[in-house]
């Protein structure tokens, strides 16, 4: 009995928590819960490197040099657009000066370290292989059941050809991969990411689910933990879109949540997989494979901004034709009209002209007689 009322408290606790969380405070939650498994991943890491002495100071040197560099530069990237509108063309010139300026620097310290070939090839090898997806992913964005997507439009068709069209992205991206150290590295995480934030449950977890189990029949020592990575993914993109009112994220939010969501992928390989073999993939795999989801995730946000935008376009001329269109029947009536008044003034003037002339043959004959 007091189990009972204990657990119908604690549900009348949760319910009343929901009702007053919003959804930014949803995905906020949601983001923090992912930072503690990077904080856990990075601990994991960091603690067997102390182990067995396998810290590589150089390494970390360079690691923090890049993350440097990566925070100044989206700084001053973001400020961009702000500096376009408060100040004249020359300041937002400059601002893209400095930008290009640090990254020939910082392209320039690697190349002259030791370790810069080693540890940039990895990063262009992925960029390969995303550029290939995001190709796939465009060609897949000329199909009507996307273009409806976007529109906000969802019937039982459009959401069939979506989970199709995303499972079958989601299935190459498996293919599509570069191999570290032995171990396949690909995006197919961000392509469940984006069918989730894009349609909802009802694609993203199909999406998911099928994405996941196609990679665990794949085999390898990470099969489980990616399989089950790649279905979780779709979930947390369906969360994250009913809790921001069926939008997609802002590219910044977008960004931070793949960055948030690599990492707990990569804790899942520690858990998932036997040591030491998981905290050497994750810790292989971490930096390229986030690099292409945080890098695929902002191309795909600002080319989505740009498609809508074309959309938006698109249905204003519609309607501007249409409400032509319709115009068009009223100012028909309206010449009908006038022609009816004219025609029947014309007959009316003729009316008149010939009582005129039918008075002056009167005067006429009145004249003759006198």
């Amino acid at each position: 009995m007091a189990l009972t009322l204990f657990l119908k408290d604690l549900n009348n606790m949760l319910s009343n928590l929901k009702n007053k969380l919003s959804g930014n405070k949803k995905i906020l939650i949601l983001l923090s819960i992912l930072f503690i498994f990077n904080v856990a991943l990075f601990i994991n890491i960091f603690a067997y490197m102390i182990t067995v002495e396998h810290v590589n100071a150089v390494v970390l040197h360079d690691l923090v040099t890049i993350i440097s560099a990566i925070i100044i530069l989206g700084f001053i990237s973001t400020r961009l657009t702000k500096l376009k509108e408060q100040t004249d063309g020359s300041v937002y010139e400059i601002g893209y000066l400095i930008i290009m300026g640090l990254l020939s620097l910082t392209i320039a310290y690697f190349n002259k370290s030791t370790n810069g070939e080693s540890l940039l090839a990895p990063f262009l090898e992925m960029f390969r292989v995303l550029s290939v997806i995001l190709i796939l992913t465009y060609i897949a964005t000329k199909t009507k059941s996307f273009k409806s997507i976007i529109k906000g439009e969802t019937s039982r068709r459009i959401i069939i050809w979506q989970i199709i069209i995303c499972s079958v992205l989601g299935i190459l991206a498996s293919y599509f991969t570069m191999d570290i150290h032995g171990i396949p590295a690909n995006s197919r995480g961000l392509i469940v990411m984006i069918s989730a934030m894009l349609g909802g449950p009802y694609v993203g977890i199909p999406v998911g689910i099928i994405s996941g189990l196609w990679r665990y029949g794949m085999g390898g020592p990470t099969a489980l933990p990616c399989g089950i990575s790649t279905i979780i993914a779709g979930i947390v993109g369906s969360l994250i879109y009913r809790w921001n009112d069926h939008e997609f994220l802002r590219p910044y939010k977008a960004g931070l949540l793949m960055l948030l969501y690599s990492g707990f992928d990569m804790f899942l390989i520690i858990v998932l997989t036997p040591q030491p073999d998981g905290l050497l993939i994750a810790s292989a795999l971490y930096a390229p494979m986030t690099f292409a989801a945080v890098l695929g995730m902002l191309l795909f946000t600002l080319f989505l901004g740009e498609k809508k935008e074309e959309e938006k376009i698109s249905d204003e001329i519609k309607q501007t034709d249409n409400a032509n269109t319709d115009k068009t029947p009223t100012n028909t009536r309206e010449t009908d009209i006038d022609s009816d008044m004219l025609m029947k003034m014309s007959q009316e003037l003729n009316e008149y002209k010939d009582k005129v002339d039918k008075l002056e043959q009167e005067l006429n004959d009145i004249k003759n007689c006198d």
